[in-house]
């Protein structure tokens, strides 16, 4: 079975952390870096971009919304007047939003966003670059991307372009985000340990590193209406994909024909609810698939999830093995999964979460594989942050401590982690120093050691904008990064060296350069 994506929320230097595969979602991990950097105006933002920050769903976002139509915002502690919206919860958005009007700067090419980054393996002259534009002409925007791995060859292994009108069209690459991701799109809405169940985003184009999953087509909304359709040419055949939406609050219903990884067409039904009972939020999805009305009504599929809003969540689904899907879900195949969540602020400074998971083969006779999480955030004084998190799935346990220090300009984060597995143990700490004004100066260095790949733990690097770093560490040995950020004005340039010593010295060089006028 495949594991849910592990991840945690703090407000702190990196809001996500790593503790799993996550390679298959960079564009959250993108989507946070960005928010961080430029984070929205709840004053002025619209539903669409209110929903990017984590937490906000559509019913919040449309709550904020009608809020601030009698009164703007000066605090964003005024978030706490809003049904739903818990001191914890504002403490998880905070790094993300502002509630000050700015004057608008008279820039050149307003509303253009351009990156341009490169980076080289010094051993072995391995290239990864990665180049996005988008920039808007009235009401649309235009946008594209190309990016070569360091394992690719070709200069255009993998690219993407759309023309995008917010709420009405996408022509050429996007992204369906439908119900709770059971069969259409690839929702960010539970990961374990934060507990998130946003709605659903509908429609967006395509433009981050994630190499599947996305149509190549077009989609259109109108009223409550959503048409889409792809084609998409693969090495081992063609994907096809038509269908339409229909939205009427609090239900979704979808349907569609496809194709995807079948020479077979497949029905694709899906009814999705989004409902608000008392200060309860409920979401809830059917979906089902087949070629044959046997196959359908055999193939069914169901999830809900339920938060009170006081901190507690619950996620059960129940998912057959022959589902026809191709989306990445936070659900597998043949899983019947329940995940309950607890999150509370004990005193003012101090928070607390737990949460576990339950997950087996869609078999009465499977057994449950069994994961417990306790996390607790202490801020004994102000700028002072310590987080602990311990962790124990039967095979595995793991115990993380995080010190972080934020004054002025200066952070400063120091980081013990532990496993133990049936096959072996290992540790992983590090400090971190960052100096952010003008330009900003960042070194960290990182010493590991680990008994065997089973042992290996994970290490986070996203500092070069619009890209990350995975490192899945294990034996021993340390690793050494600097990074230098400088202000060119309209520009911003990026650049970071770093270096592991292990078996053999390993160079790493990246550079980029942005451009952002929003």
């Amino acid at each position: 079975m495949e594991k849910l994506l592990l991840l945690f929320l703090f407000a702190t230097t990196h809001p996500f952390e790593i503790d799993q595969q996550i390679i298959k979602t960079p564009e959250l991990l993108e989507r946070i870096k960005r928010l961080e950097e430029n984070p929205v105006n709840i004053n002025i933002a619209t539903k669409e971009e209110l929903m990017l920050i984590p937490y906000i769903d559509n019913i919040l976002a449309e709550s904020i919304i009608n809020y601030r139509k009698g009164k703007q915002f000066t605090d964003v502690s005024e978030l706490l007047l809003i049904d739903r919206i818990t001191p914890f919860i504002l403490d998880k958005i905070r790094p993300y939003i502002t509630s000050r009007l700015e004057i608008p700067k008279i820039l050149p090419l307003k509303g253009l966003k351009f990156l341009s980054r490169f980076e080289r393996k010094i051993t072995d002259s391995e290239n990864k670059i990665y180049n996005r534009i988008k920039f808007p002409y009235k009401n649309l925007y235009f946008a594209g991307l190309f990016e070569k791995d360091y394992e690719d060859e070709n200069y255009f292994d993998y690219y993407t372009a759309s023309i995008h009108s917010p709420r009405n069209f996408v022509i050429g690459d996007y992204d369906l985000d439908i119900g709770m991701g059971l069969i259409f799109g690839k929702p960010d809405f539970f990961y374990a340990g934060s507990g998130i169940i946003p709605g659903e985003k509908g429609f967006s184009p395509h433009l981050s590193t994630y190499e599947e999953n996305y149509q190549r087509g077009a989609v259109f909304e109108w009223k409550n209406i959503m048409l889409f359709g792809s084609y998409i040419k693969t090495n081992n055949q063609a994907e096809k994909l038509i269908g339409a939406s229909y939205k009427s609050k609090p239900l979704r219903f979808t349907g569609a024909f496809s194709s995807l990884n079948s020479e077979n067409w497949n029905t694709l039904l899906s009814l999705y609810l989004d409902k608000e009972l008392a200060g309860n939020l409920l979401r809830f999805e059917i979906a089902s698939g087949g070629n044959k009305l046997s196959l359908i009504k055999k193939n069914a599929a169901y999830s809900v999830g339920i938060d009170n809003s006081r901190g507690l969540k619950a996620i059960y689904a129940n998912v057959p093995s022959e589902i026809p899907t191709d989306w990445i879900s936070p659900f597998s195949k043949n899983e019947e999964l329940l995940y309950l969540h607890f999150e509370k602020k004990i005193i003012p400074s101090l928070s607390g979460v737990v949460y576990t998971e339950l997950s087996r083969e869609n078999s009465a006779l499977s057994n449950f594989e069994k994961l417990l999480g306790i996390q607790l955030q202490w801020n004994p004084l102000r700028g002072l942050t310590v987080f602990g998190r311990l962790k124990t799935d039967g095979d595995k346990d793991g115990i993380r401590l995080d010190l972080t220090y934020k004054k002025a300009h200066f952070n400063i984060r120091n980081r013990f982690e532990a496993v133990n597995t049936l096959n072996g143990s290992g540790y992983l700490a590090y400090t971190g120093v960052r100096y952010s004004a003008n330009y900003i100066i960042e070194a960290r260095f990182i010493l590991y050691e680990t008994d065997n790949w089973d042992s290996r733990i994970y290490e986070y690097e996203n500092d070069l904008p619009g890209t990350f770093t995975i490192k899945q560490l294990s034996g021993g040995g340390k690793r050494i990064y600097l990074l230098i950020a400088e202000k060119i004005f309209p520009f911003k340039a990026y650049l970071k060296w770093g270096v592991d010593f292990k078996d053999d010295i390993e160079h790493k060089v990246g550079l980029a350069i942005l451009y952002e006028i929003l």
